[in-house]
């Protein structure tokens, strides 16, 4: 019975065993259970990260991808900039000796110029010297030719002379017998008598003195002067005909000029312009400022110069009067040249222009 009671409080004692066996059992379970939730809730999180950090990392990949192809394309770029730079540095090399080849050349070419300068600055010296010495001679020659042409115009000019001054001391001599073989005069018979003798005195006259200007070259005196100042003057001291009218521009330039000299040229153009319109026409005198130099002309409204004799209007003794010397427009040139001006004449109308410097 005492071992039936054991077998019972064993087996009851078994039992109990079991049952909490079992409840920790189902307790462990549970608690795995739970736990394979937290870890599969931790996985499928690991997951997501897992996921999210490998499509982060793909793009990255793919980035790097990219940026290593674009790398690639820098690096061959740059490998070709250097392959040509490789070039391009063989071929300044190559120029470099070419150019120092060249300035070594240079060096020598300019050390033979330098001999070959000095060698022509002697001789320019030389020549120099040379064409002072020619220019020399040349200026005693042409002094020397000059005086033995105007020598033989002043021969040609006396036996011309001699021939014009026996006509006006014909008329006077004749005059003077006419009056003496008439003791007694009438004052109109006298006053005509002296007419003749004062025109052939003022004529003789006229005659002598454009050869003693033609002859004779003195220093000029240069002074301030007007233009229109001279011209007015020489326009009031002259005789102009009732019908011949005289315009003068009034331009007021003022010039270094021998005032004598230039009036002297100013009525002899003055006075062969009012000859050449003979009895009725009109002479214009034109003023003109041309910067460094003033311009006169003397236009008339005559026939004209006729063209074979244009070319020889200046020259000593031609002449187309039968009173003239020959000699007023050629001195009317050497003082104008004399002043460092120039004289000109043309046709269609006939106008002479003077040029003259302002400061002489």
């Amino acid at each position: 019975m005492q071992s039936s009671n054991e077998e019972n409080i064993s087996s009851s004692e078994d039992s109990k065993s079991d049952f909490e066996t079992l409840e920790e059992f189902i307790g462990f379970k549970g608690k795995a259970l739970k736990d394979l939730d937290a870890a599969k809730s931790e996985l499928e999180k690991r997951a997501a990260q897992i996921q999210e950090l490998a499509t982060k990392t793909s793009e990255q990949f793919g980035g790097a991808i990219k940026i290593n192809s674009d790398l690639k394309g820098k690096i061959t770029f740059l490998q070709d900039l250097i392959s040509s730079l490789s070039r391009k540095n063989e071929e300044l090399e190559q120029a470099n000796k070419e150019l120092q080849k060249q300035k070594e050349e240079n060096v020598k070419l300019t050390k033979d110029l330098r001999n070959n300068l000095e060698k022509v600055v002697l001789k320019e010296k030389e020549i120099e010297l040379q064409r002072d010495y020619l220019s020399r001679q040349v200026d005693e020659k042409s002094s020397e030719l000059m005086k033995s042409e105007k020598l033989a115009i002043i021969g040609e000019l006396a036996s011309r002379m001699a021939h014009d001054l026996r006509n006006p001391l014909s008329t006077i001599k004749n005059t003077i017998e006419l009056m003496e073989s008439k003791p007694k005069l009438k004052i109109e018979e006298k006053l005509q008598y002296y007419g003749k003798l004062r025109r052939a005195m003022n004529r003789m006259s006229h005659q002598v003195d454009d050869v003693l200007d033609f002859v004779r070259t003195s220093e000029l005196k240069l002074q301030p002067y007007s233009v229109l100042d001279i011209i007015n003057i020489v326009k009031d001291s002259i005789t102009i005909p009732n019908d011949v009218t005289v315009k003068i521009e009034q331009e007021n330039v003022r010039i270094n000029c021998d005032y004598r000299k230039i009036e002297a040229v100013f009525t002899n153009l003055l006075l062969n312009a009012i000859q050449a319109v003979e009895t009725k026409g009109e002479v214009h005198i034109r003023i003109i400022d041309n910067a460094n130099d003033v311009l006169i002309a003397f236009e008339d409204s005559g026939n004209g110069i006729e063209p074979q004799n244009l070319s020889k209007i200046f020259d000593p003794l031609f002449t187309t009067k039968q009173l003239g010397t020959g000699l007023g427009l050629s001195i009317c040139k050497s003082i104008v040249e004399q002043h460092g001006g120039n004289i000109t004449v043309k046709n269609n109308p006939t106008t002479f222009l003077v040029r003259l410097p302002k400061n002489l």
